[in-house]
């Protein structure tokens, strides 16, 4: 199998909608921002692996054409979503919390800087996101087509597509961390805090107003 299986303006229509998609501030770019600015670009790496495992899963899922039963159950992913727009809100509400405390001299954040609580926070987060679902189970198979080798095409474009949105996240991720190193003094911690805090509240947001109904 190769590229020219899928037609050049098949596959160029592909890349530009993904492009689109990629470098358009959704709730992965908040997250990645948000851990970036709170523990640097190279811990936010696993912040973007979490991002990419909940993709591969959607991805895997629209390869066995499992994602039409997604899709044919709203309701059942609404619990989901709002499990992890509930979580992500409370994360983003105890740090601008912590921001607003007075200024302490403090050693880290509070969000922790261990990279299986990035992924998981990252991981859930995308799990949670509509936008996700939709494009991994409703667009792909959509451009992969439906002749036989369709399983394989959509395996081979998701792959692309991860390929095309980690230089666009890490790039966002290296923008954030050296923005945060603007502050310095007891004055860091709450400005980490508040950047975090907002970020996070942004993406449950964009995650809660996404949704499979009206699609």
């Amino acid at each position: 199998m190769s590229l020219d299986d899928f037609g050049a303006a098949s596959l160029l229509a592909f890349a530009t909608t993904t492009l689109l998609m990629n470098i358009t501030p959704g709730p992965a770019v908040m997250a990645v921002v948000g851990h970036s600015v709170s523990n640097g670009w190279r811990a936010a790496q696993a912040s973007i692996l979490g991002i990419f495992t909940a993709n591969a899963l959607y991805c895997a899922l629209s390869v066995l054409g499992l994602g039409a039963v997604i899709l044919a159950a709203p309701s059942l992913f609404e619990v989901l979503k709002w499990c992890g727009v509930t979580y992500l809100a409370w994360l983003g509400i105890k740090a601008l919390r912590s921001a607003a405390r007075p200024a302490v001299p403090r050693q880290a954040p509070v969000l922790s800087a261990r990279s299986l609580t990035l992924w998981h926070q990252s991981f859930l987060l995308q799990g949670a996101n509509p936008k996700s679902v939709l494009y991994f189970c409703t667009l792909l198979p959509v451009f992969a087509g439906d002749a036989d080798g369709a399983p394989l095409r959509i395996a081979v474009l998701g792959l692309i597509a991860t390929l095309m949105e980690y230089p666009v996240l890490l790039g966002y991720s290296l923008l954030a961390s050296r923005a945060s190193r603007w502050f310095s003094g007891t004055l860091k911690p709450r400005v980490f805090d508040g950047v975090s805090g907002t970020a996070l509240l942004a993406a449950a947001s964009s995650v809660a107003t996404a949704t499979l109904r009206n699609r």
